[in-house]
């Protein structure tokens, strides 16, 4: 029962162009075991039979909320759109390509409920169609305050910035919008929502499914190639975050610069190994870069025995 007729969670779902994924992903929202919820399903300006299987959903559902935009001016705009259109006490962001299990919102909302947290997270599963592969999942119950849950944030092994299998307090996103124009525009976002709360608890169940296609971002992003425009996207994000991070949680400074030199390092390699041409200028820079920062990087605590080999392979000859 919603109270006041607000719902406890909305659940945020842009589409472009999903026809034949969007009614699996509508599907498994709707069927949640957890029902206290609207739906904010945004047409992101859809060429092809989108609007009327969204108008179709709204008429079968009162907890749909939809919203058409005529032009796609990118995922960040819609995305904005629905989080300024929100009624839930706390929001979560679903893709148009993924699958949620039954019972994901429950479990995430009896986290929340019980610890009083402003984040809870779940684990998944990346599945290629033919098979399922472990993302993040873990048995143990993580409950982390701001700092803790910073550095697990930008260590990346119990979790990362990507806001499906995450339930957030919706005050957390006061003056925090997602970046138009931006190839991945979560890597932007998340730790300065990160940086608003104060308790974050996670078990990694895997209840959602990220569907992995040639034509999705996160298949691009893992892939061997890499783009000069995605390097440079990234490149800056860490330095914007390092900047963000220094001044409103200064204790976690050395973690985001150890996170970016580590970044770099990987990069490096990546760029020889699979030849990656276009990505020569980006190489330099980020030579340059370890070079300079090279002895400190060498000695942090958080560097690793591999991320040594490479420094020597990459920046001892540069």
């Amino acid at each position: 029962m919603m109270i006041n007729n607000l719902p406890k969670i909305s659940v945020i779902l842009v589409t472009y162009n999903r026809m034949n994924y969007l009614q699996r992903s509508l599907e498994s929202v709707l069927n949640q075991t957890f029902s206290d919820f609207e739906i904010v399903l945004v047409n992101n300006g859809s060429k092809d039979n989108t609007a009327m299987l969204c108008k179709d959903y709204e008429r079968k559902d009162s907890r749909i909320k939809y919203i058409h935009i005529s032009q796609n001016n990118g995922a960040a705009a819609g995305r904005n759109t629905a989080l300024d259109a929100v009624s839930g006490s706390y929001i979560t962001i679903v893709d148009d390509d993924d699958f949620c299990e039954a019972g994901m919102l429950e479990h995430l909302w009896r986290l929340v409920s019980t610890y009083d947290a402003d984040i809870s997270m779940c684990g998944s599963w990346n599945d290629y169609g033919d098979r399922l592969e472990p993302y993040f999942i873990f048995n143990e119950l993580l409950q982390l305050d701001k700092i803790r849950g910073l550095d697990e944030l930008l260590k990346r092994e119990k979790y990362n910035v990507a806001p499906p299998t995450k339930l957030f307090r919706k005050r957390l996103f006061e003056g925090i919008r997602f970046e138009i124009g931006t190839l991945v525009d979560d890597i932007h976002v998340i730790y300065k929502v990160f940086a608003n709360a104060d308790k974050i608890v996670a078990q990694g169940t895997p209840l959602y499914r990220f569907t992995k296609h040639e034509n999705n971002m996160t298949s691009f992003i893992q892939s061997n190639k890499l783009s000069p425009a995605l390097l440079d996207e990234y490149i800056q994000m860490h330095k914007e975050r390092i900047r963000y991070l220094s001044e409103r949680v200064p204790e976690i400074k050395d973690r985001a610069i150890y996170s970016q030199w580590s970044y770099m390092i990987s990069m490096c390699d990546k760029i020889k190994t699979y030849h990656c041409d276009d990505c020569i200028e980006q190489y330099h820079y980020m030579t340059k870069v370890l070079k300079e920062n090279f002895e400190e990087f060498w000695n942090l605590e958080y560097t690793t025995e591999r991320e040594r080999e490479l420094l020597n392979k990459h920046i001892m000859n540069y």
